[in-house]
């Protein structure tokens, strides 16, 4: 594969981390590469020594080219690709050109929402019981800097526009966690998102699936399916007396782990499961989970002055991670939940957040691009301008015992630089009501 990659032309779409990553690969093989960026005023870093080419191009620019290797920023449907094919041009992600070259056994990950979360769980579980594991995609590192390396096992993160791009990617094991409204701005409709997604089991041996949701049931054929839920059960994993269960028997007590709701003792069963494709004993599996540190910035408690509990979910960008930490925190609070909610909606259908915002929210407190149309949904609700004011009300609002929840259901684009920074100054101004 190297050698016909050597022979050919190839265009690398997107001056990104990823696009980046290719470049460096292709290069370093000898590939004849053009890099092209959809924005006029791209940043284009020093060592790049290809040719680039900014902004629109026309028909002509495709003419000798064999391949398009797309960024998964740029959408599939921008003009610009689709006069490459036109061109005759084939058009694939970096995670297809891996797929083609890699020989490593391969657990997928991908979802809406907690994909995170069990990726870093399940590299944290293979780790922990010797194995050379690590975790790459979406999330950790790019996939083709994996290339030529010895892992026992890679963990990928995978995104709907990283898989809307990949045919041919063969997983030892692979789960779809859940399915919102999410990048409808992009997919045109929760059907097409959801078909995306499902490519994760197109060459897939091994499936572990959320058996209460029809939509994370793999379409394609699967060889093996492991199934979880938050039922009480003799099958595979199951949940009570706040234990997950395999077959009906104990394994592991919630209590004794740092991850916190509901929605993570689904990712958690999501990570042993995968982990049991890979070999790991599940008393070995359970034991790693609890010394498993949370990601930053999904529902990780970050400050607890006063008895105020004061919870971080900043990545929480879509309906889909709003309702699972509602599901997941309200059914186990003891005081009263005031929720933090609002930005950038990217179009998605918000109404769908009522039901759980009046079964589990005392108080609701409104900002940003699509904030009104959250407000438009509760009762008792304060419409804010800024995040710092969010807090300081929420902190008048608090006592003892209360929860104060940011879960914007809503990126952040409109507001702040990245989830990151919005995280950031939710921090802050809690450090200032707290002084």
């Amino acid at each position: 594969m190297d050698e016909i990659l050597a022979k050919q032309r190839i265009v690398v779409a997107g001056l990104g981390l990823t696009g980046q990553s290719v470049v460096r690969f292709l290069t370093g093989l000898g590939v004849t590469v053009n890099v092209w960026d959809t924005r006029t005023e791209a940043a284009v870093p020093s060592w790049i020594d290809v040719p680039v080419t900014l902004g629109m191009v026309d028909a002509q620019f495709w003419t000798g080219t064999d391949m398009l290797i797309l960024s998964p920023g740029i959408s599939p449907a921008h003009p610009g690709v689709s006069l490459a094919r036109e061109a005759g041009v084939e058009v694939i992600g970096d995670i297809e050109l891996f797929a083609r070259l890699s020989r490593t056994p391969l657990l997928g990950i991908t979802g809406s929402n907690g994909k995170t979360t069990v990726t870093l769980l399940l590299t944290h579980i293979l780790t922990g019981a010797g194995l050379k594991a690590c975790a790459a995609g979406n999330v950790g590192r790019p996939v083709l800097d994996t290339l030529g390396e010895n892992w026992d096992a890679l963990v990928l993160e995978l995104s709907s526009f990283q898989l809307e791009t990949t045919s041919s990617l063969g997983l030892q094991g692979a789960t779809l966690l859940n399915i919102s409204d999410d990048h409808l701005d992009r997919h045109g409709s929760l059907v097409e998102y959801a078909d995306t997604k499902q490519r994760i089991f197109l060459h897939c041996e091994h499936a572990v699936v959320w058996r209460d949701h029809d939509e994370c049931m793999p379409h394609s054929s699967v060889a093996t399916t492991t199934r979880y839920g938050l039922d009480n059960t003799n099958t595979d994993f199951g949940f009570r007396d706040n234990a997950i269960t395999w077959q009906g028997k104990p394994i592991l007590n919630m209590a004794e782990v740092k991850l916190v709701g509901t929605h993570n003792v689904l990712n958690i069963q999501a990570a042993l499961g995968l982990s049991q494709i890979a070999g790991v004993p599940l008393d070995e599996a359970c034991n790693s989970v609890k010394s498993f540190e949370p990601a930053p910035h999904r529902c990780v408690q970050i400050s607890q002055r006063g008895g105020v509990h004061w919870i971080d979910d900043s990545k929480a960008t879509n309906v889909g991670a709003t309702l699972a930490a509602l599901e997941g925190i309200g059914k186990q609070k003891k005081g009263k939940l005031i929720l933090i909610a609002g930005g950038d909606g990217k179009g998605a259908d918000l109404s769908v957040l009522q039901s759980a915002l009046l079964r589990y929210v005392d108080v609701l407190i409104t900002l940003g691009k699509n904030g009104p149309d959250i407000a438009s949904l509760f009762h008792d609700v304060h419409p804010v301008s800024d995040l710092p004011t969010a807090v300081r009300l929420a902190s008048e609002q608090a006592v003892a015992g209360d929860t104060v929840l940011l879960s914007p259901a809503c990126a952040s684009i409109d507001m702040f630089e990245n989830y990151r920074h919005r995280a950031e100054v939710f921090a802050n101004a809690i450090a200032e009501v707290d002084a």
